[in-house]
This record gives structure tokens, C-alpha cells and sequence, in this order.
């Protein structure tokens, strides 16, 4: 029975982990390392899923003692909580090492329309590809219109933009 349980904990840390590889956040329980949005459900998920996995499947198809299938299955969680923190870990450095980019002056294409006060979405390239960035504009711009962004609002990430034609403005940055 025990093994049971313990397959069904893995089985839980399996769906997590791969659920937090596509973005889905847990019931808003969650500890983030900076502002990167890696969190300790990144970090505890694996272990559950390989304590879980590994310990539960000893008991129930190896027939394996309980405190040797316990142990390999701790064993197996804290290495693979500690390769999750080393790519966290990698992927928070890295983070800050790439460069930023001037936006003001550049093309850009709305993918979700913006009208007088209501935000929407652009899409932008730059030199290491394109982004969707959030835009506001006093025109209302349906999807795929062009637009140039004019500034920078208030400090945050929110650029305003300005309606153009093909003709106004060159197409990239």
C-alpha cells in the first residue's frame, strides 16, 4: 500500500513539474527566487516526483524493504532537486547578462488590439528575435495594424505607440 501512495506522490510531482514548464502556477503558493518566477514548487517538484517515483516503484514492482526503497528514493529526489537548482540557478545568471534593447522608434505589429485606454499587445524583432511587448495608444489599433512606439510610459514596461502606414516608417528598427 505504501507503494501505492508513494507512486501517486510521484505521479502528483510528474504533473507539476511538466505544468510548470508551460507556465501554470499552483494556487498561488509559491516562493520566487528574484523575479524570475523560479520558485520552490521548481525546486520541490522534482523531488517528489523522483522520491515519489523511484521509492514507490521499488516497493510495489521490486519488492524491495521499505527503508532501502526510502532511501533510494530520497537519494534520487535530492539530486534531482539539486540539478533543478543548478539550472535555476543558471538560468536566473543568465538572465541578467542579456542585453536590453531600446525600443523607442520601432516597428511594431499589435496582436491584441489597443483602443483609448485599454492596453494591448505588440509584437516586436530585435536583434535576438522577436518579443510581445504591452502598448497603449489614444487610437485604436486592430490586430496586425503597424505602429511605431513613440516612448516609454511612466517607467514601467508599457510603451506607447502611434498608428503608420507602410509608407511612414521603414519596416524593423
Amino acid at each position: 500500500m505504501l507503494g501505492i501512495v508513494l507512486l501517486a506522490i510521484g505521479l502528483v510531482g510528474l504533473v507539476l513539474t511538466l505544468l510548470s514548464l508551460i507556465g501554470f502556477e499552483f494556487a498561488q503558493v509559491d516562493v520566487h527566487v528574484g523575479d524570475s518566477g523560479a520558485g520552490l514548487l521548481s525546486v520541490v517538484t522534482p523531488f517528489l516526483t523522483g522520491f515519489g517515483l523511484l521509492a514507490g516503484g521499488l516497493l510495489t514492482f521490486g519488492h524491495t524493504s521499505t527503508l532501502i526503497a526510502l532511501a533510494a528514493g530520497i537519494a534520487t529526489g535530492v539530486v534531482l532537486s539539486g540539478v533543478a537548482l543548478l539550472i535555476l540557478g543558471y538560468l536566473v545568471d543568465s538572465e541578467e547578462e542579456l542585453p536590453s534593447f531600446d525600443l523607442i522608434g520601432s516597428t511594431v505589429r499589435i496582436v491584441e488590439p489597443v483602443s483609448d485606454g485599454r492596453l494591448g499587445t505588440a509584437e516586436v524583432s530585435t536583434p535576438l528575435g522577436t518579443r510581445q511587448i504591452t502598448v497603449r495608444s489614444t487610437e485604436q489599433l486592430p490586430h496586425n495594424a503597424r505602429a511605431v512606439v513613440l516612448e516609454k510610459a511612466d517607467g514601467r514596461e508599457v510603451f506607447i505607440v502611434s498608428p503608420i502606414t507602410f509608407g511612414d516608417h521603414p519596416e524593423g528598427n
